[in-house]
């Protein structure tokens, strides 16, 4: 409630939102900083406790880290941002300690909430919006999940509200030089991740279509696209020279079912489930502020682009956690809103406290639900029954844990499941003898947890470009894979053990097997392996 008081208390935007009083931006820092603080001492909480219940790292990171050891332009599912972070992280803090590993998330986490209150100062609005909003980001479900581990998804709201304040400073007359602000913080978004793509171009349409910002786009602003592109550039050739591999499986993705669709009205929903419904009242004012109030006449684009980006995404049937990094601009919005509309006295002194203490509520019920500090038993005696438990984004998914948090189990026993198998064979055998597995996080938990076996192999994703390090398939120990596809191509597949992981998706528990005698040498049949979903 100490918290609650303090936004209560806090002077209230009187200005027209437009063009905000520079003199309040150490004020601004100072509040802005103490809720970085708080959102990176939860991260780093969260994190320990995870380690200290068993969690590992999630599968994806682990990819990351082995894409982090093969630094490219490119990858076959990602841009080259994620993986020099996690190269970064590696090194500096070693990938043992989980609170340590996830540090730059933990940071981007902070970062974001920060960056949040500067986005209110910008829009017109002072310490009371700019806590609100805050707070509201910080106790968000989906900023909560997304910042729990490394990923691209952790950083990209950063680009984008970086993108959307330089042009905000930009239309707003502040200087020219915005624009290119706008233009490296656009071209690194999308060496993070392309999904940025989607987002500047509901932002360049909503540029267009409003009259008064049209008119400010001058030679600067074809500057600015010519920053992103240059930025760019590197991972589209990367993309060029080998045929856009990243099409290829985005299309893969779409044709094999991998994601679960929903129609319209679910889609809708999903943002007010993902964010939180008290959550929700927060961005839901903010966006009909943008789009509606004469306050907001600078700002209406922001609004237009969010139509614009949620209307595309809905129609590509995307994932609905895709329209994340576009809602620090929406709580922003929201946090001016709101404090435009309760008038100082009684009812804002009331509701301001009750409606900060409930979404600090909601905000530890989704650290329950979406941040592995319970143990999987606890998990599913206190969760599921509560109905608070995510849905699964990926369709072939099945584990009484929500989809992240069975990612992040029984990584190191699969492991050593292989390498004993391994190190079963004859010496003979274990001169030329592989491990074969059916997907980047199997090779992945090898290949970091077992660095006493060779180096596990997969055509998943940028593993196939890896190549199967120099193995014939004479010998090889193979996980994840079917045994009628292993018999295809084996002369002889036999079982020889079992992994079975309690709490992790199904398909991570099945036998392991002993394969002879490739029918065809597997450097010459590596393309046939080869498997982008």
């Amino acid at each position: 409630m100490a918290l609650s008081k303090m936004l209560a208390d806090l002077p209230v935007e009187t200005g027209s939102g437009i063009n905000p009083k520079k003199e309040g931006l150490r004020q601004t820092l100072q509040l802005a900083s103490i809720f970085a603080v708080v959102t990176l001492a939860l991260h780093v909480a969260i994190n320990l406790r995870a380690q200290h219940l068993g969690y590992e790292l999630f599968r994806d990171e682990m990819y990351y880290i082995l894409c982090g050891r093969h630094l490219a332009w490119g990858y076959v599912d990602q841009p080259p941002i994620v993986a020099l972070a996690a190269r970064f992280s590696e090194l500096v803090f070693g990938w043992h300690s989980v609170a340590l590993f996830r540090m730059l998330p933990s940071l981007a986490g902070a970062l974001e909430v920060a960056g949040t209150g500067l986005l209110v100062r910008e829009m017109g609005g002072r310490r009371l919006a700019q806590g609100l909003a805050m707070l509201g980001v910080l106790t968000c479900t989906v900023v909560l999940a997304i910042d729990a581990f490394l990923s691209m998804n952790c950083f990209e709201p950063l680009f984008w509200m970086g993108t959307a304040y330089g042009i905000l400073r930009a239309v707003r007359g502040d200087g020219e030089l915005w624009w290119i602000v706008a233009g490296v913080m656009a071209g690194l978004g999308l060496e993070n991740k392309w999904n940025e793509v989607f987002f500047l171009f509901s932002v360049l349409a909503a540029l267009l279509v409003i009259p008064a910002v049209r008119k400010t786009l001058d030679r600067w602003f074809a500057v600015c696209i010519a920053v992103i592109v240059l930025i760019a550039l590197p991972n589209i050739l990367w993309q060029v020279h080998r045929g856009w591999p990243t099409l290829v499986w985005l299309h893969n993705a779409g044709t094999q079912g991998k994601n679960i669709v929903y129609g319209p009205g679910m889609f809708l929903w999903n943002q007010i489930f993902l964010l939180g419904p008290l959550s929700s009242l927060l961005w839901v004012g903010g966006l009909i502020w943008l789009l509606t109030s004469p306050r907001a006449r600078g700002l209406r684009w922001i609004g237009v682009a969010y139509v614009v980006y949620f209307l595309g995404m809905m129609a590509m049937h995307a994932n609905d956690y895709y329209l994340a990094p576009v809602y620090p601009l929406l709580f922003a919005a929201g946090g001016v809103a709101w404090s435009q509309w309760l008038a100082p006295g009684r009812a804002r002194r009331i509701a301001i406290p009750v409606y900060s203490f409930l979404i600090m509520v909601y905000g530890v019920l989704g650290i329950l639900s979406v941040q592995p500090v319970l143990t999987p038993p606890e998990y599913v005696r206190y969760i599921l029954p509560s109905g608070l438990k995510p849905r699964q984004f990926n369709a072939a998914l099945n584990s009484p844990l929500y989809e992240l948090a069975a990612d992040m189990t029984g990584w190191q026993e699969q492991a050593n499941k292989l390498a004993e198998a391994y190190w079963s064979l004859s010496p003979a055998d274990r001169a030329k003898a592989g491990i074969l597995v059916g997907n980047y996080g199997e090779a992945s938990a090898v290949n970091l947890f077992r660095p006493d076996v060779p180096t596990a192999i997969s055509g998943h994703q940028n593993y196939w470009y890896w190549g199967p390090q120099g193995h014939d398939g004479s010998v090889m120990v193979a996980f994840g894979e079917k045994r009628e596809v292993l018999e295809q191509r084996f002369t002889s597949v036999t079982e020889i053990s079992k992994v079975y992981n309690q709490w992790g998706h199904t398909f991570e528990s099945g036998p392991v097997y002993l394969c002879r005698g490739a029918k065809q040498n597997l450097m010459e049949a590596w393309p046939a392996w080869k498997r982008w979903f």
